[in-house]
């Protein structure tokens, strides 16, 4: 009796082993496929998530009784339209930054230069610092040959990857637009009813909790992004509609996209306005929109239940930034929530659920 009791333990231990190393090698095989089909899925995934946040208008619709191809066209257009308005708008404003790129080069490195004097470093001194990886001068070379057109060549081949699969993403929308109720009709076929009837309640509760968030999380990063722009647009901050459109984007990334996106537009007006005062009283305006909205309204909006662990998210960027580069690092935290959701609703793996989320006992 010890003897059998015995044998089933270490089989559960070796079970366990056995389901430890299968995870891990399809984490690693899941990497591998995500890096060599980035051009497929990258487009799928912006492609869902614009589908959940369309779903409330259809769905708005179906109850009006307004026939589904009526709908979708309908949708479609809208979607088309404000897709191709952002795009003329980044355009015009990319062109116009990348125009002027030489003078904030030029107003960058005299601010630096200001900075060295400041501290008294001597031309002789940086020269000396290249060698030198642990000085204070080290620090401030590398600042004086940061190149601005580098870091915003950088940044706009993200965007003009997501700009060049702009007609894929319509594709894979309009099949699952029109495709929107055909997975749920076929459980009746594919499954007993009474696991028929459980699937389609799983199923239908994680759709409308990825519905719920993706469209709270939406609205509120374009509030966000629309205080930001005005603000800037206010103290006459150039490219105001790049900085909001920048602070809506990153704004779905939770403290880390929030810091980024009020550092940048800072960091610009630091480099427009010879007036510090000016700067500081954007910085402050900023400071209060963000605060205001991620610590007071979004919490109230979003929920708790929709909360991530700071680890959780911490891996989602590393892993997700690595994968698919800065637009990986934009997804990150929506397809943690996702994944969140979708074991949330499954009884059996709603541990790893609690272990993903930020509840703290």
């Amino acid at each position: 009796m010890i003897a059998d009791e015995e044998k089933y333990q270490r089989l559960i231990r070796y079970n366990k082993i056995m389901i430890t190393l299968v995870g891990v090698i399809c984490v690693i095989i899941s990497g591998y496929v995500f890096i060599e089909m980035k051009a497929i899925i990258i487009p799928l995934v912006l492609a869902l998530i614009i589908n959940f946040m369309l779903n409330p208008i259809i769905t708005f619709f179906e109850k009006k009784h307004i026939p589904q191809i009526i709908s979708v066209l309908f949708v479609l257009l809208l979607t088309f339209l404000i897709l191709f308005g952002i795009g003329h708008l980044v355009n015009r404003n990319v062109d116009s930054f990348l125009a002027n790129i030489p003078h904030y080069e030029e107003r960058f490195k005299s601010i630096v230069d200001k900075v060295l004097e400041f501290f008294s470093v001597t031309a002789g001194e940086r020269e000396a610092s290249k060698g030198d990886t642990s000085a204070f001068p080290r620090i401030m070379y590398i600042f004086e040959n940061i190149s601005i057109k580098g870091t915003v060549s950088a940044i706009l081949s993200s965007v003009s990857t997501i700009l060049s699969d702009f007609f894929i993403i319509i594709l894979y929308l309009v099949f699952l637009l029109v495709g929107r109720h055909g997975l749920i009709s076929k459980f009746d076929l594919a499954f007993k009813p009474e696991l028929s009837q459980r699937v389609k309640k799983i199923v239908e509760k994680v759709n409308g909790e990825i519905n719920k968030y993706i469209l709270t999380k939406t609205l509120i990063s374009l509030l966000t992004g629309s205080l930001v722009a005005l603000a800037l647009w206010l103290f006459n901050v150039e490219f105001a509609f790049i900085w909001g459109l920048l602070t809506f984007l990153l704004n779905f990334i939770p403290n880390i996209g929030s810091i980024i996106a009020t550092i940048f537009p800072i960091t610009f007006a630091f480099v427009q306005f010879d007036n510090i005062i000016i700067v500081i009283w954007i910085a402050v305006v900023l400071l209060a929109i963000q605060v205001l909205i991620g610590n007071i309204l979004e919490p109230k909006v979003v929920g708790k239940s929709m909360g991530i662990s700071p680890v959780v998210v911490l891996f989602s960027l590393i892993f997700w930034g690595y994968v698919w580069g800065i637009v990986g690092m934009v997804l990150a935290v929506p397809i943690a929530v996702f994944i969140k959701i979708i074991l949330e609703n499954i009884s059996e793996l709603k541990p790893l659920s609690v272990l993903m989320s930020d509840y703290r006992a």
